[in-house]
């Protein structure tokens, strides 16, 4: 059934779907501006296989210990636990997340089941991803991210 998922996403709008029950998001665009903080928490993560959390900003960048780049990838098997990024640019209004994961050495994305079920309250986002690979299952990378605004 991981063909579903990706059926799915093909005859919706591409950025998110109805199945089984769920939203679920091939990319979540969330509201910053320039001198906010995106804190991303991981709270679990597939012990099989490298996943990670992108993010690109939006006519911006992202500072991340003193360096600034957009898109940044998060990678489960080199980063900490928590990771604080700082929205830079004036002309900056969103930031873009989506699921990635390392497949024999590739980086892919938006391939096969990959999706994210994303629960929200107010600035603070639990995201669940699948990978691409077998059928989805919303645990290969969980977390959970709050935007303090600056």
């Amino acid at each position: 059934m991981s063909t579903s998922l990706a059926a799915a996403f093909r005859s919706g709008n591409g950025r998110k779907t109805k199945w089984q029950g769920d939203v679920v998001h091939s990319l979540l665009q969330l509201s910053v501006k320039d001198g906010d903080t995106i804190e991303i928490t991981r709270l679990e993560s597939s012990p099989t296989r490298a996943q990670a959390l992108k993010v690109a900003a939006d006519k911006g960048s992202l500072r991340a210990n003193g360096v600034v780049v957009s898109p940044i990838a998060i990678w489960t098997h080199t980063s900490p636990e928590q990771v604080t990024l700082e929205v830079v640019g004036r002309k900056t209004r969103s930031v873009d997340i989506w699921n990635s994961w390392s497949f024999d050495g590739v980086d892919s994305s938006w391939l096969g089941s990959a999706g994210m079920i994303v629960e929200s309250t107010d600035n603070v986002h639990t995201v669940r991803c699948s990978d691409g690979l077998g059928e989805p299952t919303f645990d290969d990378l969980v977390v959970k991210i709050v935007i303090r605004h600056g």
